[in-house]
């Protein structure tokens, strides 16, 4: 018998590792790499918000990684069913994590439906996962902002929104009016010296992630 995993058989733990954030880079501190990223917010016909559309292109080291691993793998899967495998796993992976998505209004955190429209795809030479995480129910802004923050909790990895794109924050269906912008990180300069302490097995202290996230906020007039 090979001693090879086929792609069936390594898939779970190439999920994990994406989820867990596990990946080992060449790095003395954390974080070991990135994500850029993209929000669409949904709203419905009542103008309320209902759902955050995200798209995550993990960075070039780590695509060419996870990618050569599917094409070595035993098995005759396509590449294209290899990364529809990969994206089940992420997904149900990130249910455990609530998705890394962080959301509130006035105050309050929302609490977020179940992952769904999820796709894994090449963008040139960079993996993409998106899918669409909606809100446990609809909810009108009313005036005042809803904000989200995606992050790893442990800051292994960096998520960014991306600047190659002109809006990395778009919304649909937005009644007229609404705005949105990205709010940049502000960490303080202790929190930036311990992420820059921490070497690459090191586990960084919980919550150390949202010091460095930035934000998306939203703002609609009250109707």
């Amino acid at each position: 018998m090979s001693g090879r995993l086929t792609f069936r058989e390594r898939r779970v733990c190439d999920g994990l590792l994406l989820v867990a954030l596990l990946m080992p880079l060449p790095a003395a501190a954390h974080p070991h790499g990135w994500v850029d990223y993209r929000v669409t917010l949904h709203f419905d016909d009542q103008a309320h918000v209902v759902a955050l559309e995200q798209a995550w292109k993990m960075d070039p080291f780590y695509s060419l990684t996870l990618t050569e691993e599917m094409a070595r793998a035993e098995g005759e899967e396509s590449m294209e069913e290899r990364l529809d495998m990969l994206g089940q796993e992420i997904a149900q992976n990130l249910g455990r994590s609530n998705y890394l998505t962080h959301v509130a209004h006035d105050g309050e955190n929302v609490p977020l439906g179940q992952l769904r429209d999820y796709t894994t795809r090449l963008d040139g030479q960079r993996l993409e996962f998106s899918f669409v995480v909606p809100l446990a129910e609809p909810l009108a802004l009313d005036g005042s902002p809803l904000t989200w923050k995606i992050y790893d909790d442990t800051y292994y990895i960096e998520f960014l929104y991306d600047e190659d794109v002109a809006e990395p924050i778009t919304l649909r269906n937005a009644p007229e009016g609404c705005a949105s912008r990205v709010i940049a990180a502000d960490p303080d300069p202790q929190k930036v010296a311990e992420a820059a302490a921490l070497d690459i097995d090191a586990d960084a202290p919980g919550g150390l992630g949202r010091f460095f996230a930035e934000a998306g906020e939203v703002t609609c007039p009250a109707r």
